[in-house]
């Protein structure tokens, strides 16, 4: 995620291993991340649905291919958007298959309701193999009687703890 012209926006920094049961998990810390950090309702569920759909992806492709890795997820908060970056090590052959018959695949369905949620939506392969996707949201206007955005309060990434295994 890019970092604001005035300053380094606020991460909060999550790994977490691909299993199913945890992406009600994941949804709930977005949820209140997001809302910390002064996005509207509306926003807070679309972000929601949208690192659940990605999130839910990463596991499936990582489950298919056997692998363990964690999915990591960054959470960004600058003054005028809020995003999210999803990285997950699922090899390209385990990401939806081989759909035929003009089939679409798992990832592809996936990265469609995705980016008819968010306001921006960017797909990259890293280079030790893997997926990132990161999307972001803008804050709406000011609704009479929301809160203003405000600080997290929250650590510097490098102070987080290692990732869980």
């Amino acid at each position: 995620m890019d970092a604001d012209a005035g300053g380094a926006p606020a991460t909060v920094r999550l790994a977490f291993p691909p299993e199913p049961r945890l992406l009600g998990t994941i949804r709930l810390v977005v949820g209140v991340v997001a809302r910390k950090a002064g996005m509207g309702e509306e926003g807070i569920e679309d972000l929601k649905v949208a690192v659940s759909e990605t999130c839910a992806v990463a596991v499936g492709d990582l489950n298919r291919a056997g692998r363990p890795d964690p999915i990591e997820i960054d959470l960004v908060e600058s003054s005028d958007r809020f995003g999210i970056e999803v990285r997950d090590r699922a090899p390209a052959t385990a990401a939806g298959g081989d759909p035929g018959d003009g089939e679409v695949d798992d990832r592809e369905l996936g990265l469609a309701l995705v980016g008819a949620l968010v306001d921006d939506l960017k797909t990259a392969t890293l280079t030790d193999g893997g997926n990132r996707t990161s999307f972001w949201l803008r804050r709406g206007p000011e609704i009479p009687g929301s809160r203003p955005p405000r600080a997290l309060g929250l650590s510097p990434p490098e102070s987080l703890p290692p990732p869980l295994t």
